[in-house]
């Protein structure tokens, strides 16, 4: 690795703020790639990237039914330009299905084993004599308390921030559906 390469290197990993790092301040020697994937994966999630995401994802769809027999190259530089066409890096791409994959499957693990479920529960521990209903809820307390835990998204917030989780939230049905699609191979990745 050259000085220069490696001098980057520590000022990245000291600075708070690593935004500001472009790909033309990194070498295009062997660890440049990777310090420029570093700098992006730093940048906050916006909505514009949102927007780029679900752009991206259904024109891969789209894209990926009229392929007209692209070698797994051709299909690689088209995913490229779709996702350049998108104003999305691949560090961009990766770092939104994180966050979109965690906040959609603990939304509908929620919907299956939360509040909707509790309240089912709720409902059948009524119709029980007093003494069964206090052992019922006692055995059951940590399942209520895991269930409240993954509504709040903590965990989520915690790792990708509260603006991130809320954005997502606000778009929640339409990202839904498009992460549902990538997850029945209906669209392309």
């Amino acid at each position: 690795m050259s000085s220069r390469l490696t001098l980057l290197t520590l000022v990245l990993l000291g600075c708070p703020e690593r935004r500001g790092v472009s790909s033309a301040v990194v070498d295009a020697d062997a660890g440049g790639a990777s310090m420029v994937a570093v700098a992006e994966a730093a940048a906050p999630i916006s909505a514009q990237k949102l927007d780029g995401w679900l752009r991206y994802h259904r024109a891969l769809s789209a894209a990926s039914g009229v392929d007209g027999g692209l070698d797994a190259k051709g299909k690689a530089l088209r995913e490229r330009a779709i996702r350049a066409e998108a104003g999305l890096t691949e560090a961009d791409v990766d770092r939104l299905e994180e966050l979109i994959g965690a906040v959609v499957t603990q939304r509908t693990i929620g919907k299956l084993t939360g509040a909707e479920a509790l309240r089912g529960f709720d409902k059948v521990t009524l119709t029980l004599k007093p003494e069964q209903r206090q052992k019922v809820e006692e055995a059951f307390g940590d399942v209520k308390a895991r269930a409240q835990q993954g509504a709040s998204l903590d965990a989520e917030r915690a790792k990708f921030g509260d603006d991130a989780v809320t954005l997502v939230l606000a778009r929640e049905a339409e990202l839904t559906e498009v992460w549902d699609s990538l997850l029945n191979g209906r669209g392309e990745r």
